[in-house]
């Protein structure tokens, strides 16, 4: 299954990994604000159901649910983060096929939109366990868990503008526990894999994003222990700006884009005021991004001297370390990229 995503927002240098449960009842470990499974194959009496798990807590979350010609909606408010919903829909063993409406609002104003089409079966068990998940970036092979034997795999990969690289079916012969499939296509280019799971009674499916993108840029040269953007650097932004519609263009259809703004000092002056800053001029270019047009969800965060892009000593006034990173992918920079996991900001 593929989650086919609509976010509204109120607002390859280096590969990460991000993974997306396409079902079971088990959460990912990936950083998304919300995170969805359903029942694969329901049980003898069990209903069909959507999971859903908010990563942040959820102001209100209304999800609609078609199946065999039938709507079923469900409202919730003030739902915590990590508490898990359970949706159900009637059990009709005719009807295996269903698509989710979700519209979620954050505390913050946030609004996430998502429409996500579910395929299950009555046949049998396959679930497919994505929390330990691992990839071998060298070997291009991905490494899962599943609850019962799978005998095969269809695997395709898309990249840009959602084009198909690549697609095969591979003999897997492994299960249950772990096993080991290839990453179809060239890694520089593979935005996500779309995979599904055979054995002979039953299908499983999930998708998997190694896409992760460092934006080049002419840096914004502040002044010293400012956080105001010189009127002369907004051409610089202005081309910043050209480069993340064109990401968003060619990448927007196949996975959520999520921009990540790291702001950056020199080492002049105290730590904990540099960092402080450092979260002022990250904040200070989010919101030019945003009032200049860029509608996609903004993340940011201030590592005050932490990321020196010039190695110095302390006390030193280094224009090039007063400077901000931007960074694309469906989840955060991954520490492969070299920026620490952190606690980033919505806008």
């Amino acid at each position: 299954m593929r989650l086919v995503l609509r976010r509204f927002p109120r607002a390859l240098a280096g590969l990460g990994l991000a993974l997306t449960l396409a079902l079971g009842a088990i959460r990912p470990a990936a950083a998304q604000d919300l995170d969805f499974g359903y029942v694969p194959a329901p049980g003898p009496g069990e209903e069909p159901a959507l999971l859903v798990t908010p990563a942040r807590a959820v102001k209100s979350l209304h999800v609609e649910i078609e199946a065999g010609g039938k709507t079923y909606t469900f409202d919730q408010s003030n739902l915590a983060a990590g508490k898990q919903l359970r949706l159900s829909w009637k059990r009709d063993t005719a009807v295996t096929e269903a698509q989710a409406f979700v519209r979620a609002i954050f505390p913050d104003g946030f609004v996430d939109e998502l429409t996500i089409p579910i395929e299950y079966s009555y046949a049998g068990q396959l679930s497919v366990d994505l929390s330990r998940a691992s990839a071998d970036l060298k070997a291009h092979t991905l490494t899962v868990r599943v609850s019962a034997p799978v005998q095969r795999a269809e695997i395709t990969a898309y990249g840009a503008r959602k084009a198909t690289l690549d697609q095969r079916e591979v003999e897997v012969a492994g299960g249950p526990g772990e096993i080991t499939l290839p990453w179809v296509g060239d890694a520089s280019t593979v935005v996500l894999l779309d995979v599904k799971l055979h054995n002979e009674g039953a299908w499983a499916g999930f998708t998997y994003s190694p896409w992760f993108l460092d934006i080049p840029h002419e840096d914004v040269l502040f002044d010293s222990d400012s956080a105001e953007i010189p009127s002369s650097e907004t051409r610089k932004l202005q081309a910043t700006l050209q480069d993340l519609q064109e990401v968003l263009e060619k990448y927007g259809d196949v996975v959520p884009v999520k921009l990540y703004i790291a702001g950056c000092t020199d080492t002049v002056g105290d730590g904990g005021h540099n960092q402080e800053l450092s979260l002022k001029r990250a904040r200070a270019i989010a919101n030019w991004l945003r009032s200049s047009g860029y509608d996609k969800p903004i993340y940011y965060h201030g590592f005050g001297e932490r990321l020196l892009a010039v190695s110095t000593g302390d006390g030193v006034d280094e224009p090039r370390n007063r400077r901000v990173l931007y960074m694309v992918g469906a989840n955060p920079p991954p520490p492969s990229t070299g920026i620490p996991s952190v606690g980033w900001t919505a806008l």
